[in-house]
């Protein structure tokens, strides 16, 4: 209960402007984590092995990054997120609403590394309409989606 309570004050655009703009977001070298991180899943995923019609990304936060380079090889994707406010979060992005935080330089970063010439604007446009479903999720239940997923996940994201 106390730890629950806890996770109820967090913040999403909070965490978003700490870890996912610059100083820490910073693209100037790939040495750097936000560009490592791009990378190592660009590469995850360009390897071609992991695919198929639906990727659950467990444990979502408020972030859409990790699901850049997924975009290409799944029908759907599914976040999860214990928290509502990260879900609203990913949903108003979901959505286009205004005001929701920019992930242009990241989608920018990933058409860069992914070297296919595609507008970053198209790669934004696919995310949002394979990103289907926005679910709670609990990892310490026996059934952590509270019932499973129909039809069945082909690869989970974490």
């Amino acid at each position: 209960a106390a730890l629950r309570e806890g996770y109820e004050r967090f913040d999403p655009r909070a965490y978003l402007q700490n870890n996912y703009l610059p100083p820490r977001a910073d693209f100037s070298s790939e040495e750097f984590v936000v560009p490592w991180k791009l990378r190592c899943l660009a590469e995850t995923f360009a390897s071609g092995e992991i695919h198929g019609r639906t990727l659950i990304d467990v444990g979502s936060g408020p972030t859409i990054y990790q699901l850049l380079s997924a975009c290409d090889h799944f029908e759907e994707i599914v976040a999860t997120d214990y928290l509502a406010v990260n879900r609203e979060e990913l949903g108003r992005w979901a959505r286009g609403e205004p005001g929701t935080f920019d992930w242009s330089p990241f989608i920018r970063h990933v058409c860069k590394i992914e070297g296919r010439g595609e507008p970053w604007q198209e790669k934004e446009r696919r995310l949002r309409a394979r990103l289907r479903r926005i679910l709670p999720i609990d990892v310490h239940r026996p059934e952590p989606l509270g019932a499973p997923l129909c039809p069945p996940a082909d690869a989970l994201l974490s």
